[in-house]
């Protein structure tokens, strides 16, 4: 009896399947084909449909054949409220080599909101020519015919020689439709359709991508007036204050906490490190750039920080902590100029002095420009290796000096042996006249 509810129990399961909500990843290129010397995007989407909760994973490609110039392969992430169903992140590589290259995304883990954890994998597969063979097989026009906001004027008027433009809206707009379409009927366009904009700067990129992979991009900034600005000066340079979250998605990180401040009578949207007790305010130049500053009772101080997707380190300018050795110099740096100190200015290397944002300790780091690598910088320790390293010359001093003295004993010795048996053949030459002498 036992036997036959067991079957009947698995009968129903397999007759009426249970379906399941599971996270998934995506990875794909944006065109099939790239081109040596060009570059080539890849975009990785997770998507949970219940809502995404935490994530983490890695990003595995052949070195040999591609460059990676944009994005970390090692990713961790989370959601700051219930809702968000998926998340991109996109990376750009250069093409080193031809054949056929594969990106992957493993050791995957993506939560739920529930705190329900799957670990998918996806992979895209690209191939890779040279120049001659793409322009033997495939055609390279990726340039538009036409681009348009629908009714507004883009600035300057297009151009296909020109990829970017601006555009200035009302503060009461909040949706915009693009259209564009390519010269050459076998190019892809990627970027048109219709938008949600919101107050200050917003960018889109229209991508054409050419039969042969090779890929041209044009940008517009459209930008929405803000009601009712908030201006502060910082060194009589004049910024207003973004008080719209939504401009903040590229520099808000996982460590800030979102928060308030009051500036000119009003609640102004800010947030707080709690490591560091920071509260930072983002402001806008008159070029549309955003920065976070330091904000204590309207004053403003510039936040400088640096990552490398490990490590985060907001920088002090603290000249007194560095070893004498090391001269300072500015470091152009992800679009920011940072003070740095190095030992020339051509060095691969410089030191900062900063605070783990994580800990809080503070310190001494050096960066490295080539793997774009950050380690704290132990001086005490250096100062061991140098001692350590002092020690060894001197050994090798005496041991050279020792060999030196050892090597003028054996040539005094030599000489002294050769000058000896010069004497005494000289003495037996003389005993044999005294003999020829004696014997006449």
């Amino acid at each position: 009896m036992r036997k036959f509810l067991i079957l009947v129990f698995f009968g129903f399961l397999f007759a009426f399947p249970i379906t399941t909500n599971a996270a998934s990843v995506s990875v794909a290129g944006t065109t099939a084909t790239g081109v040596v010397g060009g570059n080539i995007t890849v975009r990785v989407t997770l998507s949970e449909a219940s809502g995404l909760g935490s994530w983490e994973y890695s990003l595995t490609y052949d070195t040999n054949k591609l460059q990676l110039l944009s994005g970390s392969t090692h990713v961790v992430g989370y959601v700051e409220g219930a809702g968000e169903t998926s998340r991109t992140y996109t990376y750009s590589f250069r093409v080193k080599d031809t054949g056929t290259t594969t990106i992957s995304v493993i050791n995957t883990s993506i939560a739920d909101w529930n705190e329900n954890v799957t670990s998918p994998t996806d992979s895209t597969t690209i191939e890779l020519v040279n120049n001659e063979t793409a322009t033997e097989k495939y055609s390279t026009n990726n340039n538009l015919e036409s681009l348009e906001i629908e009714g507004h004027s883009l600035d300057p008027s297009f151009s296909s020689d020109v990829t970017n433009y601006k555009v200035e809206l009302e503060s009461d707009v909040t949706k915009i439709k693009i259209n564009a379409s390519p010269s050459d009927s076998k190019a892809k366009v990627s970027g048109t359709g219709e938008f949600d904009v919101h107050s200050g700067n917003n960018s889109f990129n229209i991508v054409v991508t050419a039969e042969s992979g090779a890929t041209k991009t044009y940008t517009i900034d459209v930008n929405v007036k803000e009601p009712n600005p908030i201006e502060v000066k910082v060194d009589d340079i004049s910024y207003t204050v973004v008080r719209n979250k939504e401009e903040l998605n590229d520099l808000v990180k996982g460590y800030m906490v979102e928060t308030t401040v009051h500036i000119n009578d009003e609640d102004v949207l800010a947030y707080h490190i709690d490591s560091l007790d920071l509260t930072l305010v983002a402001l806008k130049d008159e070029e549309g750039d955003i920065n976070f500053y330091i904000y204590d009772d309207g004053k403003y101080e510039p936040y400088y920080y640096l990552s490398d997707g490990t490590i985060d380190i907001h920088i002090i300018d603290n000249a007194k902590e560095m070893p004498e050795n090391y001269k300072l110099f500015e470091q152009e740096l992800n679009g920011l100029t940072y003070n740095v100190y190095k030992l020339d200015k051509n060095s691969q290397f410089f030191l900062v002095y900063g605070e783990n944002i994580e800990t809080g300790d503070k310190n001494i780091y050096r960066y490295d420009l080539k793997d774009n690598t950050i380690q704290r910088y132990d001086s005490d320790e250096l100062s061991k290796i140098e001692e350590e390293n002092q020690v060894k010359q001197w050994i090798m001093l005496g041991m050279l000096g020792l060999i030196v003295i050892l090597l003028i004993i054996l040539l005094v010795l030599l000489h002294n042996k050769s000058k000896k048996k010069k004497q005494v053949k000289q003495d037996k030459r003389k005993i044999k006249e005294e003999q020829k002498e004696f014997l006449k």
